[in-house]
């Protein structure tokens, strides 16, 4: 312990005696690991922190398949829930919840909130106590006529009621139906859906009580479609695999007893933490963050390679001292440990700053807006213990490969032949090889990362500028919930017209109409469909499709071309026979080669009641704008009655400069009416499901490319700086001799062009590799993009090539005389 200590003390003085040095090796470093911990809190947040409940450990979320159909749903019917808890023997207890928005009204105000309908058991399986009051428990709270009650998020209840804990036992109103708040949940908890803040809390017991304009009261035993989100403890001891077992035991019995809805649909379990914010049986957001990772850490290296080089340089100035130390009798493997430390030391100085840039920029990342509507997005990239511990692995990582190649060669060096050479060390004189190495190294992985990031720009170029089967230029939205201030169905529709009447008046509107969901937005509807005359073998089997509910002026509004039939009419009514305007997809998959106008479907079940297809429209994008396959129909307005609405305006100049105006109108007529979604359809493409991830994607990686392009040029102008240095003495003699200046400035850049060339070469055939790792992420690029390749080469060697010029031309203004009394 005390010669270690001894050895950071040594160590310290060593570095603080070359201030410059320090400081620039532990800025590299910084960048570095900055990066790293960056990202990796960016991981941890998204699919490592476990949620602060009992058993976060063990629970799993459930997920669905239908024997024959292309997607898995995560949403199940209520008695299916009910099924599963009660039969599936692998689990302590299974729970469930849903997702929706309502209207709060309190003190006169009415605001959105996000809400969950939860099981009975789903505040005690998560082992949770309430910072207020009582959260729900008891088997009643599932059945209709449960007590009208609501569980406020704790960050809700400090932001809405400024955590006044009078709040308990008062009345409030949800969607206009009186409800008594009951509690609140613990601090620090956000609800069990990834990305949300969850802000409310109802039983079950009350799912019915939203619902208008729907007669059916068949929630409690409707099995073909659900809305119920799983989690699952499983008993101490059982794995998930024995778990999976118990669960595909229930699905057999249900295959068995409801064969018309469940035949050939199979159970599946994923650990929560990566199924979030859903289960994906393709791990899109683990590879998503592999990659980045991968990416973070190809910028460590990079700034590893500088520090070792400048290390390399700091050991060769150093050689006499060990020699004299070796001399006097220190063992070779107490000079190892000397110069480990040492890098250790510079490891842990660029950990601390690279923890401060890693703080910043997660900070920076979890304040991003995210556009969708009033939904509380919640970015938690917070340091915890893991990024810490983290941080502190890969700066002794970093430590280690720093100080390897100086402490390597130390370990080898002969210290008798320096002491014989005086001045001229053994390190540095005439063995650059590694050196040169590091920065070939250096060059090809910044062309991989430059090349990483022009791909994803050009992606997110061709995703932004695809055609999305509609203009979404000039377009202004209004999302609004009639609900949310108790109106029923005659009064939201005489309401409705009276708002499209008015906005349609007002200066520079072109068009206006509404819809029930808006391309690529938060909220979509859809199931299964069947076309008259095709019985698939199971309900599950046959296609699914989304759709929207609009109104005749809504394809006029968003500029939808109309490939055949006809569109909606305002004859089009609730007396009138079910019509519907489908896409090409539709079109294409259900009548392959015919004309699908005239032909019919149903949304039910194969036996109808079916649909008129009158028109065909171009396809779309709907959910993604990748998306060029999903299957999406339109319905009327009339015959499908919503009071979740988006009120669209087509303009003909800005549309910003109408928000108060038409928010004037629709609160003269409807006052309290709460507005979400306020923004343009540009705006609003800018969302999770729009344009946002490929937005972030190419920024991470212009960035990261950025930082390698940084440190490639450091490299490359200090090695060559460095050899320019050492050659003092040569180019003197040289330019004695009658060499010229423009000899010693192409003898100085060769060497630039030398290292820079292979790191090109290599760096070019480690980018054909790596691109196609993530050749699935990309939208209209190819991985192996000849522009890219091509773009990326030029700048590298352009900017390494001037890195080179610099050290060139100071050495060929080397005076011939102070150059010959240089040793």
């Amino acid at each position: 312990m005390r010669t270690l200590i001894q050895d950071i003390r040594y160590g310290m003085r060593m570095l603080l005696k070359n201030p410059a040095m320090t400081t620039v090796a532990a800025l590299t470093l910084a960048l570095g690991i900055g990066a790293n911990t960056t990202i990796f809190s960016a991981v941890n947040g998204l699919m490592l922190r476990p949620l602060p409940v009992a058993n976060a450990d063990r629970l799993v979320v459930f997920d669905g398949r239908a024997q024959g159909a292309a997607n898995s749903f995560g949403q199940f019917p209520f008695p299916d829930f009910q099924d599963i808890r009660s039969q599936a023997d692998g689990f302590s207890d299974v729970l469930g919840y849903t997702l929706s928005l309502a209207g709060m009204e309190h003190q006169g105000k009415v605001e959105p909130v996000l809400y969950s309908y939860v099981s009975a058991n789903f505040f005690q399986a998560l082992g949770l106590k309430p910072a207020l009051g009582r959260l729900l428990y008891g088997a009643d709270t599932e059945k209709r006529g449960t007590e009208n009650v609501v569980v406020l998020g704790h960050a809700y209840w400090k932001k809405r009621f400024n955590g006044d804990p009078s709040i308990v036992g008062q009345q409030i109103k949800m969607n206009g139906h009186p409800v008594t708040v009951i509690g609140v949940t613990p601090e620090g908890f956000h609800g069990t859906y990834a990305l949300v803040d969850m802000q409310a809390y109802l039983p079950f017991g009350m799912r019915m009580l939203w619902i208008t304009g729907n007669k059916k009261d068949d929630y409690w035993t409707e099995r073909s479609d659900g809305d119920v989100k799983l989690l699952g403890i499983l008993k101490p001891g059982v794995s998930r695999q024995q778990a999976q077992v118990s669960a595909n035991v229930v699905a057999q019995r249900l295959n068995q007893a409801f064969p018309e809805t469940h035949k050939g649909i199979t159970y599946h379990l994923y650990p929560e933490r990566l199924a979030r914010p859903d289960p994906d049986p393709s791990n899109g957001m683990l590879i998503v963050g592999i990659l980045f990772m991968v990416l973070a850490g190809m910028v460590l290296l990079l700034a590893c390679s500088n520090v070792a080089n400048i290390v390399l340089v700091r050991a060769t100035a150093r050689e006499r001292e060990l020699a004299v130390r070796t001399a006097l009798g220190a063992a070779r493997s107490r000079i190892v440990r000397q110069l480990l430390t040492e890098s250790l030391l510079l490891a842990l100085m660029g950990a601390v700053l690279g923890t401060v840039v890693g703080v910043w920029a997660t900070r920076l990342i979890s304040s991003i807006h995210i556009a969708v509507a009033d939904i509380p997005i919640q970015f938690d990239f917070s340091f915890d213990w893991r990024v810490f511990s983290f941080g502190l692995a890969i700066a002794l990582i970093t430590g280690l490969l720093v100080g390897l190649a100086p402490a390597w060669r130390a370990a080898r060096s002969d210290f008798n032949q320096v002491l014989h050479e005086g001045s001229r060390g053994i390190l540095g004189s005439g063995k650059s090889k590694l050196r040169n190495v590091l920065v070939v190294a250096q060059v090809a992985v910044s062309l991989m990362l430059l090349v990483v990031a022009g791909l994803f720009v050009r992606s997110s170029q061709n995703a932004e500028h695809t055609y999305l089967g509609f203009d979404p230029h000039n377009v202004l939205n209004f999302t609004m919930e009639t609900r949310t201030i108790g109106f029923d169905q005659p009064r939201t529709e005489q309401f409705f017209r009276a708002m499209e009447d008015r906005a349609r008046v007002l200066p520079g509107v072109e068009s206006v109409s509404i819809a029930a969901s808006i391309p690529m937005g938060y909220s979509n509807e859809g199931g299964h469909i069947f076309a008259e005359g095709q019985t698939p073998s199971s309900k599950e089997a046959a296609p699914s499709a989304l759709y929207n509910v609009v109104d005749p002026a809504y394809f006029t509004t968003m500029r939808i071309p109309l490939l055949r039939g006809r569109l909606f009419t305002d004859q089009d009514t609730a007396k009138t026979p079910k019509v519907a305007v489908v896409s090409e997809a539709v079109a294409n998959k259900l009548w392959p080669g015919q004309d699908a106008i005239g032909k019919r479907f149903s949304d039910t079940a194969p036996s109808g009641p079916f649909i008129e297809v009158v028109g065909v429209v171009k396809q779309g994008k709907y959910t993604d704008p990748v998306d060029t396959t999903t299957l999406y129909y339109y319905q009327p307005f009339a015959q499908n009655f919503r009071s979740f609405v988006t009120l669209q305006l087509r303009t003909a100049g800005a549309p910003e400069a109408l928000i108060p105006v038409v928010e004037q109108q629709i609160h003269n007529l409807a006052p309290g009416l709460p507005l979400t979604d306020v923004q343009t359809m540009e705006q609003s493409l800018g969302g999770v499901n729009g344009f946002f991830l490929f937005r972030m994607g190419s920024r991470f990686t212009v960035v990261l490319g950025l930082l390698g392009l940084v440190l490639a040029i450091v490299g490359v102008y200090s090695v060559i700086s460095y050899v320019a240095s050492q050659k003092t003495h040569e180019i003197g003699v040289r330019m004695a001799l009658g060499a010229v200046r423009a000899d010693i400035l192409k003898m100085v850049l060769r060497q630039g062009f030398i290292l820079v060339g292979a790191g090109l070469i290599a760096g070019l055939v480690l980018s054909f590799f790596a691109a196609r790792g993530f050749g699935s992420l990309l939208v209209g690029v190819s991985p192996s993009d000849p522009v890219t390749l091509v773009s990326v080469a030029l700048l590298l060697a352009a900017v390494g090539l001037v890195a080179s010029y610099i050290p060139a031309r100071r050495a060929m203004n080397i005076e011939p005389l102070r150059a010959l009394k240089y040793e």
